[in-house]
């Protein structure tokens, strides 16, 4: 009890992205710490508990993660959903609701939209708030604790088994209100000198395949003062890395005057900057001013060099302003990333190479090349008919085919972008001495002492499994069984399965163990697979560590190497 008022406990729950690559902390629960605020400034606080995972619990498998849930007994789990989490929340969610029947759930976030495929069928959440949550969520926090429903037309309520909105207009948020103050205790970069900093609100884009563009009224800035403020608390702190989140840095009005005095801040260069900007608009003086101020990497959205295309999405570039200043970047040290799309209405095989072609030319500059996503609540999603888009209805919602684009010319582009610069592939081989630091966790299963328990040994999402006998070919219905018992009990997790052999062993073992793992479902992870993992997969992968000292001969190890590329990534 505080102030005679019982405590409600908030969990803010924000899943990370697991990949192959990934490491712990990499995670950002900026929602969580915004809506606290909220709750601050709305004088709520005080008979609020607030917890969050710490970069060690992001790591949890399910099993784990629920247990700590349970013993936390929230009365509200707010979660944040992206298109890399919502499965494995949602899941996490009905398992937790098994245990807690009455816990209320409110889910926000990119996800979250009003004709989306899926989440309101899942009946997971209690509240679904779409768009900006700081101004609502006091409301909803209250409406929750007193059995009532608010009235804002972009949060949907659950009544039985449907969803209903409400009427009024749903109230912008203003970055004062919506940010913790500078000196606020929250305000601080990340353990390896990493921070986000938000310097406006909208965008003033509305190309058809993002949503953030629609999602307010008008767009809402920092002035240079209090976005220098920001970044000299942060300097203080400890940060060595600032990266803006605004989707168009140089759309705030107050773009010149951000940069002179960051260059007055950072004379020393102990900070590097990032940021995404809209590239042809910006003038030589103000790429100079950005190489100034410590701006070592920029992002620049160009999706397509064809006119029709992008007149189709509704993203205006000016392509020949747009050339000469990705050039002056390069020459002022600045490293760009050159994002171009695939997949988009009316675009062609032809088009798609020739805008690679032009991107590559640029010295020192990233290309990536994003296979277009049918995002919920977008407007391409919703004129995808028109195009004749063959989209997966789960996530990320990759667009494989269009009317003017075959399936087969989807992975003609994805293997001519493989072929330059070998994207995405998440290990490079599959039988070696050495097995690759992708998971945390590596647990040997000697198994000529089996059978093992229903429970799988370990406790995090990212789990290396290494079996040991002297014949592994002996003991592989032990390994399926091993592989069955934890994919079923950890689905949403990222296994690697590791045959660690004496001598040679006949590879029907590995046949065997393929054929098990292909018959569980794909993850995002492998469904956001590009060509190098084309009918591949990722997230359940097979490895074989030989001994340093083993008699192994080159062709085995070569033909085992070559089966397990077929399947894996």
């Amino acid at each position: 009890m505080k102030h005679g008022k019982p405590v409600q406990t908030l969990l803010f729950l924000q899943l990370p992205r697991l990949e192959n690559d990934a490491a712990a902390g990499e995670n950002l629960p900026l929602a969580g710490r915004y809506l606290f605020h909220a709750l601050e400034r709305a004088g709520l606080s005080s008979n609020c508990e607030q917890r969050g995972l710490s970069p060690q619990e992001e790591e949890l498998d399910d099993h784990t993660l629920l247990q700590q849930i349970l013993d936390w007994q929230p009365d509200v789990i707010c979660c944040t959903l992206y298109l890399w989490n919502i499965e494995r929340t949602l899941h996490l969610l009905r398992r937790a609701r098994q245990a807690l029947p009455g816990v209320k759930v409110v889910v926000g976030g990119p996800e979250v939209a009003f004709r989306h495929p899926f989440l309101f069928r899942s009946g997971n959440p209690d509240v679904a708030v779409v768009g900006e949550g700081e101004t609502v969520f006091p409301p909803i926090l209250a409406a929750l604790a007193k059995g009532h429903e608010t009235d804002f037309d972009h949060v949907a309520w659950k009544t039985g088994r449907r969803y209903s909105w409400g009427r009024l207009p749903s109230p912008d948020v203003t970055l004062q209100e919506g940010l913790p103050p500078a000196r606020h205790p929250t305000w601080k970069p990340d353990p390896n000198g990493m921070a986000y900093l938000e310097t406006g609100r909208g965008c003033p884009l509305r190309c058809s395949y993002c949503r953030y563009g629609h999602l307010r009224r008008k767009t809402n800035f920092f002035d240079a003062e209090k976005v220098t403020r920001r970044v000299s608390v942060l300097m203080d702190r400890g940060a060595k890395e600032i990266r803006f989140v605004d989707p168009v840095f140089n759309a705030n009005p107050a773009f010149q005057d951000i940069l002179n005095a960051l260059h007055k801040l950072n004379r020393k260069g102990k900070l590097r900057f990032f940021a995404e900007v809209q590239a042809d608009l910006l003038t030589p003086d103000q790429i100079c001013a950005l190489a100034d101020a410590g701006f070592s990497e920029l992002e620049a959205g160009v999706q397509s060099l064809e006119p029709q295309v992008l007149k189709r999405i509704r993203r205006p570039v000016r392509l020949g302003p747009l050339e000469t200043n990705l050039g002056l970047m390069a020459h002022e040290g600045i490293r760009v990333t050159i994002d171009l799309m695939y997949g988009l209405p009316g675009q062609t095989l032809q088009e798609v190479k020739r805008s690679l072609k032009w991107a590559w030319q640029f010295k020192g500059a990233h290309v990536q090349c994003l296979q277009t996503l049918l995002l919920p609540g977008t407007d391409l999603r919703a004129e995808r008919r028109r195009w004749d888009m063959e989209v997966d209805d789960r996530p990320p919602y990759g667009v494989h085919a269009t009317s003017t684009l075959s399936p087969e010319d989807i992975r003609a582009i994805e293997e001519f972008m493989h072929k330059k610069s070998s994207l995405d592939c998440m290990t490079e081989k599959f039988v070696g001495t050495t097995l690759p630091d992708l998971f945390h966790e590596q647990i040997a299963l000697d198994l000529t002492k089996g059978p093992f328990s229903d429970t799988i040994p370990g406790v995090t999402s990212r789990r290396a499994i290494l079996f040991k006998a002297p014949s592994l070919f002996a003991h592989r219905k032990q390994m399926i069984a091993v592989i069955r018992k934890a994919i079923a009990s950890e689905p949403n997790m990222l296994w690697q399965f590791v045959l660690h052999p004496e001598q040679e062993e006949p590879l029907d073992v590995l046949d065997d163990l393929i054929a098990e793992v292909r018959q569980w479902p794909l993850l995002w992870t492998d469904r956001f697979a590009s060509v190098a993992g084309w009918d591949r997969i990722a997230s359940k992968r097979i490895f074989v560590l030989l001994k340093p000292s083993g008699a192994y001969s080159k062709s085995w190890a070569k033909a085992a190497e070559a089966l397990l590329e077929e399947h894996f990534y």
